[in-house]
Formats: structure tokens, sequence, C-alpha cells
């Protein structure tokens, strides 16, 4: 006597259940994963596209409202399941433009390899002594994560490829911070250069 066409789809229910369950977890853990990693490491420029676009308010569609482009074509050329779909210059340049997200500026670089960037638009006051000491505590912060994640990546005496990539986003923020020190220093000599402290 063989099964009714409704008792096999009943039996197959959970199996296909199952497996949907398993698909979706996979999924969430890799979204998750990438948001993880965009929060601790260079990306490469793809995914700081995609990353920067999918934090902007209202996402790649608001940006491609913005621009005059098509929602769904901009999605696509920004999703890293679509591969073979790529962004071009303009909209390279329209992306961060918007978004002015760092991450783009750090992959970009990464690129080049041995360069970094600068951002200028730091807050700068009357308080000459403030602005010298804005950024120090910030700064110490950031030597303070390096050291922790060098420790625990050489620890067992092997860097990953991801305990690398987090080494590099630090020592690039870390450069940065010296920098902006620097800069600090340069405005307070230019703002107080007629003053006679003698």
């Amino acid at each position: 006597m063989g099964l009714s066409s409704h008792t096999t789809n009943v039996s197959l229910l959970p199996v296909v259940r199952h497996w949907q369950h398993s698909r979706i977890n996979a999924m969430s853990r890799i979204a998750l994963s990438s948001v993880d990693r965009a929060q601790r490491e260079v990306l490469p420029l793809d995914l700081a596209l995609y990353h920067a676009a999918r934090d902007y308010p209202g996402g790649a569609a608001a940006i491609a409202a913005t621009t005059g482009r098509n929602a769904t074509t901009l999605q696509h050329k920004l999703s890293p399941t679509h591969p073979s779909h790529t962004v071009n210059i303009q909209e390279f340049g329209e992306i961060l433009e918007l978004t002015k997200d760092r991450r783009i500026l750090d992959a970009v670089h990464a690129l080049v390899g041995d360069t970094t960037w600068q951002e200028l638009a730091e807050a700068y006051t009357n308080d000459m002594p403030e602005t010298l000491t804005t950024g120090i505590a910030e700064y110490f912060r950031q030597v303070a994560d390096l050291a922790e994640t060098w420790a625990k990546s050489i620890g067992d005496g092997v860097v990953t490829d991801q305990e690398l990539a987090a080494i590099r986003l630090q020592v690039f923020r870390g450069i940065q911070g010296l920098l902006g020190l620097f800069n600090r220093a340069t405005y307070v000599n230019q703002t107080t250069r007629g003053a006679d402290h003698g």
C-alpha cells in the first residue's frame, strides 16, 4: 500500500523547515560577521562601499534617490552577493561624498599601501590648552586597544588574516591620532605666534 501525497508532504515539512532555518541562520551569521568585521578591520573596497551605503540614513535607496540613480541597480552593485555587478567610478565618488565614510578611505589607502589619510576638520577652540589636550585621551585609548589586540594576536604564536586586519586598522587609527595631535600643535603655534611669552 503506497503513501498518499498528503502524507509524504507532511513528513517532509520538518526537513524543509530545518533546511530553511539552517539557511537563515547561516545567512544571519554571515551578515553578523560582516558587520562585526566592518567595525574591527580595514575592509576590501567593495565591502567598505557596501557598509557605508548600508549605514547611510535610508541606505542605498536614499543614495540613489539623491544622485538620481536607479535604487535597485545601485543596491545590486553594492551587494556582496552580486559580484558580477560593480560600482563605477562616478558612483564611487557619489557614495564617498554623501557618506564621508572613513572605511572607504581606509580601503583605498590599504590598496595603495604605506599611506594614510588625515581628517582635518577637527574642533579647535580659542582655549589653547584645551585644543592641545582634546585628542590625547582618545589617542592613548587607541594605543591601549592596539596593545591588547597585539597581545591577544601573538599570544599563540600565530597571527591570522583577521587578526592582522584588526591590527592594521588600529595602526591606521593610531597614526591618524598622532597626526591629529601634531595638527593641533601646529594650529596653536600659528594662532599664538604673535604672542610674546618672553
